[in-house]
């Protein structure tokens, strides 16, 4: 069965890891890595940035005496995976600076070099900046570019968080906000959302081979036939997995089938229908944040205060029970609002039709159960259940 490969020794499967390094040099030529950098197709996100900062503590030498003064800094809409990382990797004791943001929901460079600088005075050690490209709760892409300049200049490890956005820079509409997303030192980039491809399959990329080898290569007398100097790397040596499926060719095979154009031209559709979406929207009169990098936005039906949220709230429950479209919400700044992310190969202008006359009832049900919409700025009142 070839679907059952093994994948973590090239002494032991040739095929399956040769299809894991040539699909992880395509990724190398998207984002700019050099050829030198090592990567590894893993389950998600999640075990992706945990390579990745292993090799970051590693390369940075964070011993237990150094932990308490290291500083790592993040957007507060960070995914929190990467705090699930630091704790795992026992750096759980480090200084966390979740940096200012923008009113775009984007890391401000200018706040982040300052909090740098003050936290360089007071002698602590800054020595890693987490980016995102496509946040989670608002698909914001933060400015990779300036944040590459403060950690060079600094000498600081930095990553980026692409997991959800990553594959928009295949898009000329989105692939200006990537600018800078080269000089990373670590990239992580979700196959499984932005190529539509099945669960699980992530990848990381990390430019410092020597630090992520250091994290998971180690000799065994039984691995003996595996140590040729001349086989390609193993992705044994690049995970803390040595059993290992076969994730590459659910990547390889539909891309070798189809090249890239139907997936850059299925990210181009997500972008227009988030367009639309959120036009629509506002045309019968619900509120949306600013305008979104990618294909996460989201929106609220105005009202003020606690009683806004209380109908929000309600409103989504009401969205839920309908079942027809599956929507989440989230809280920015203390408000809750409900999130909309449209990325499915299967989502089509008929389903954001459908989603919007959903919407729509669901908050004219809402309505019925608190009193109108301009009821809500005066006493709450219980919902009718």
């Amino acid at each position: 069965d070839i679907t059952n490969e093994y994948a973590g020794i090239y002494f032991s499967s040739p095929g399956s890891v040769e299809i894991e390094n040539e699909l992880l040099n395509w990724l190398k030529g998207i984002f700019r890595f050099p050829g030198s950098a090592v990567g590894n197709l893993t389950s998600g996100g999640s075990i992706a940035t945990l390579i990745a900062f292993t090799a970051a503590r590693d390369r940075h030498r964070i011993k237990s005496d150094r932990i308490p003064n290291s500083v790592i800094y993040m957007s507060p809409q960070v995914h929190h995976c990467v705090n699930k990382a630091i704790r795992i990797i026992g750096l759980e004791d480090v200084q966390i600076r979740y940096v200012e943001l923008d009113r775009n929901s984007r890391i401000d460079a200018e706040r982040l070099r300052l909090d740098v600088a003050a936290d360089k005075a007071q002698g602590l050690d800054p020595f890693m900046i987490v980016a995102s490209a496509g946040t989670t709760d608002t698909g914001a892409v933060d400015p990779l570019e300036a944040i590459a300049e403060i950690a060079q200049a600094n000498e600081m490890w930095y990553h980026v968080d692409a997991a959800y956005g990553g594959f928009f820079i295949l898009t000329d509409s989105k692939k200006h906000l990537f600018k800078g997303i080269e000089n990373a030192d670590s990239l992580v980039v979700d196959p499984h959302k932005g190529l539509f491809l099945p669960f699980g399959i992530g990848a990381v990329l990390v430019k410092d081979r020597e630090a992520v080898f250091h994290s998971h290569h180690y000799l065994a007398n039984y691995m003996q036939d595996a140590m040729d100097e001349d086989s390609p790397v193993n992705p044994a040596d690049v995970s803390p997995e040595l059993t290992k499926h076969f994730r590459g060719l659910r990547m390889w095979l539909p891309l070798k089938l189809h090249g890239i154009g139907p997936f850059t031209a299925c990210l181009e559709e997500k972008l227009l229908l988030t367009e639309y979406f959120r036009r629509r929207l506002v045309e019968i009169g619900f509120q949306t944040g600013p305008d979104p990098d990618l294909s996460v936005s989201y929106f609220w039906y105005p009202g003020s205060g606690i009683d806004q949220n209380t109908f929000n709230e309600r409103l989504m429950q009401l969205i839920r029970e309908d079942g027809r479209v599956f929507l989440s919400s989230t809280k920015i700044e203390g408000k809750f609002v409900i999130r909309m992310a449209i990325l499915s190969f299967r989502t089509k202008l008929e389903e954001i039709d459908l989603a919007i006359t959903m919407i729509d009832e669901a908050r004219k049900r809402a309505e019925d159960q608190f009193g109108t919409a301009s009821d809500l700025s005066g006493t709450s009142r219980s919902p009718e259940v």
